[in-house]
């Protein structure tokens, strides 16, 4: 199965690329000019009938998954798996895993089980009883495809982290991770014989950026750099027999390739759109593509010929792009997933040559059957089978033991220096907050804030006579004690500049709240951390106060809105929410979750009323409290109720979700959340600025992106 989980409309010029060049080990200065006549591709008319249109999904449908029996067909959407029966065409089962945005499936070699990408784990469920029984934890972001190898006891996944792995699908431990892209890997794939792995790479927001593909050796060594996309790439996949690579891409094309030797052997042109999922069709010799998006129209899967490019059949197959595809084993049955939110059934058996041959193998076998049964004068039962008494291998998680960490703080001017250090220094630590202990404090402070200079002083001598932690001079010395980081000082604006040593020294890093003093230089924090390949989170203790995460795993169904309260005093060196207001729009987003598309903002001197319009007609609201009475909460707006956020939990929940970051290097809050967050309240300033009016985030992203990249490059040299 491949897919594609692309959630951003993009426009793109066409531009046409031949296939005929191949860049070895670096990327080629440019494409080989096209021909100057390209032979239309003749289609042959083959009715491909639907046999369904599942609806019902409560989002994009970005995966699809045949069960190798061919009885069941699944669907991934956002937060949710929905599982049909094929011949029915009924419902069986719709199951919630709490991983955002389902972007691949795939089931089991022998149908047991079915696995399902999000973000940053797999889940693995029961086929029989549809409940999950194991997670798979290792990537850092998004899960953008999952496969198998040819004997099955492998795994193969890829993932915005830039890497792929490879895991021991009966113990779950990661066997290999695949490093050295640049791009988000959008797609990974083992040959038949197990001597390659292929990937193609990609950035799906930006799509001038080029697209890769690469094969690697089964140790992970690159092996070599193919001719690539010139818009990202989407999907790559090997012939049965190994001897061909294919890979999709947006720039609407899928190139060919000889999968020993890297030749690029051509490309077929037949899409108009993007192409967002390829796969061989049971034989070597027929490609199944499907398109969709950058524009309306062209939603079509195409059946073709690798050989020649010749189209077998096209169809369009949905309202909205179609994402995915999944054959059926027998090669009679293709599945579809849409951004229409649904999932459909064809028949392809006659457009497909494996599926005859298939077709006339089950034939041939029925009548061999009864064939035999005619013939049969033996009247002796049969022995039972004897059970087979090998233990099965439990589907609990592996219990990890905790690592031990050296920690160092940068920044006593907050009361969060106290408060986690005397929750991890205790010496009767809970097990929760076991193992990594603060040894070392650089205590920088901000002259031009007064609340700072008075705190750093004491908070310092605090910290050296009463919690016994070191104090050092500077952060190269504090870098050299320590194995982790606590990004604490109360002023954003130095963060990026205090950042960079660490993530050069590759020392993980919790950001305290402001990530930052500017939309730019929060920008900028998450670009060097990708760029230095370490990991890197920033949140308020709000977001993981009780009553929050159980609406943010789904206590209340699908969130319809939420009203989020909390104080917002002002410091006048810090945009107006960043400072204080920061604890409720983190309320109000780990509620609502990304998709925040514009905002607008009433002001008072005692009072700041944010309206956020999310994707979907949602409405999120934010109150910034300065008068009166004032707290943290909320209320929330759900299909299956309406409830309040709950009361702030402490530093406690924040604290553990630190040190699990830590253990695991997976952010417990993606760069995209944490950047939107930012963008919110920098639109809110926009639109207090220019009257209350309307401000949508996509403008000061832009803008602060440009800026972004300047101050990185003055900073990091």
């Amino acid at each position: 199965m491949f897919r594609t989980g692309v959630r951003t409309a993009l426009v793109m010029a066409i531009v046409c690329v031949t296939g005929l060049g191949l860049g070895q080990e670096k990327k080629a200065e440019k494409q080989a000019k096209p021909p100057e006549k390209q032979a239309k591709p003749a289609e042959k008319k083959i009715a491909v009938p639907q046999l369904a249109n599942l609806g019902g999904m409560p989002d994009w449908v970005t995966s699809v998954a045949i069960s190798p029996d061919g009885s069941r067909v699944a669907a991934g959407s956002y937060n949710v798996v929905g599982i049909f029966d094929v011949k029915t065409r009924a419902p069986i089962a719709k199951v919630k895993v709490s991983s955002g945005q389902v972007r691949s499936l795939v089931y089991s070699p022998d149908g047991s089980q079915l696995l399902a990408g999000g973000y940053q784990k797999i889940t693995i469920l029961n086929s029989a009883t549809n409940k999950v029984v194991r997670t798979l934890k290792g990537h850092r972001g998004e899960v953008t495809s999952l496969s198998f190898s040819k004997d099955g006891k492998t795994l193969i996944s890829s993932s915005v982290d830039m890497t792929a792995r490879l895991w021991n699908f009966a113990t779950g431990e990661t066997t290999l991770e695949v490093k050295g892209h640049e791009l988000p890997v959008m797609s990974a794939a083992m040959s038949p014989n197990g001597k390659l792995i292929a990937t193609a790479a990609g950035d799906e927001d930006s799509p001038t950026i080029e697209g890769q593909v690469r094969v690697f050796h089964a140790d992970g060594t690159l092996k070599q750099t193919l001719v690539h996309h010139l818009k990202s790439t989407t999907g790559v996949v090997f012939s049965p027999n190994g001897n061909y690579l294919l890979s999709s891409g947006f720039d609407e094309k899928v190139n060919v390739y000889d999968a020993e030797s890297g030749k690029a052997l051509g490309y077929f042109a037949g899409h108009g759109r993007p192409v967002n999922a390829v796969l061989f069709a049971g034989d070597n010799d027929t490609v199944i593509s499907c398109s969709g998006g950058r524009a309306k129209g062209k939603n079509e899967v195409i059946i073709w010929e690798r050989e020649g490019g010749d189209i077998i059949v096209k169809f369009e197959a949905h309202k909205a792009q179609v994402t995915s595809l999944a054959l059926s084993k027998d090669g009679t049955t293709l599945a579809t997933g849409s951004y229409d939110k649904s999932v459909a059934l064809w028949d392809v058996s006659q457009a497909v040559p494996f599926a005859k041959i298939e077709l006339a193998k089950v034939e041939a076998k029925q009548a061999e059957t009864k064939k035999a049964a005619a013939k049969k004068t033996e009247t002796k039962k049969p022995e039972a089978k004897k059970k087979d008494t090998k233990t099965e291998p439990k589907n609990e998680p592996k219990k990890v033991e905790r690592k031990q960490f050296k920690a160092g703080i940068i920044g006593l001017d907050t009361s969060h220096v106290l408060a986690f250090t005397k929750l991890l220094n205790d010496p009767k630590v809970e097990p929760e907050l076991a193992g990594c202990k603060i040894v070392a404090a650089y205590p920088q402070g901000s002259p031009d804030i007064e609340s700072s200079t008075k705190r750093v002083p004491s908070y310092t001598s605090e910290m050296r006579e009463k919690l016994f932690v070191e104090i050092v001079d500077s952060i190269p010395e504090l870098l050299e004690k320590v194995d982790v980081v606590f990004l604490e000082t109360n002023d954003g604006r130095p963060h990026l500049e205090q950042l960079l040593p660490c993530l050069k020294a590759k020392k993980p890093v919790f950001i305290d709240k402001p990530v930052a003093g500017s939309l730019a230089d929060a920008i900028a924090i998450y670009n060097a951390a990708k760029k230095y390949n370490t990991p890197v989170f920033s949140s308020s203790s709000l977001r993981f106060s009780p009553g929050a995460q159980k609406i943010r795993n789904g206590e209340l169904g699908d969130i319809l809105g939420c009203d989020a309260y909390s104080p917002c005093s002002l410091e006048k060196t810090h945009p107006d929410l960043y400072w204080y207001g920061i604890h409720g729009v983190e309320t109000l987003f780990t509620v609502m979750g990304v998709g925040c598309e514009s905002v607008t903002r009433t002001s008072a001197p005692n009072l700041d009323l944010v309206v956020g319009k999310w994707n979907g007609g949602r409405i999120g609201t934010f109150r910034g409290i300065r008068s009166g009475t004032s707290g943290y909460g909320g209320t929330a707006f759900g299909t299956k109720g309406i409830a309040a956020i709950g009361p702030y939990g402490g530093y406690r929940p924040l604290v553990v979700e630190i040190v699990e970051f830590f253990n695991t290097g997976k952010p417990p809050v993606s760069a995209e959340e944490t950047l939107q967050i930012y963008a919110f309240m920098e639109a809110a300033d926009e639109s207090k600025r220019q009257g209350g009016v309307p401000v949508t985030l996509k403008s000061v992203m832009e803008k602060a992106e440009v800026a972004a990249k300047k101050r990185l490059a003055e900073l990091d040299k």
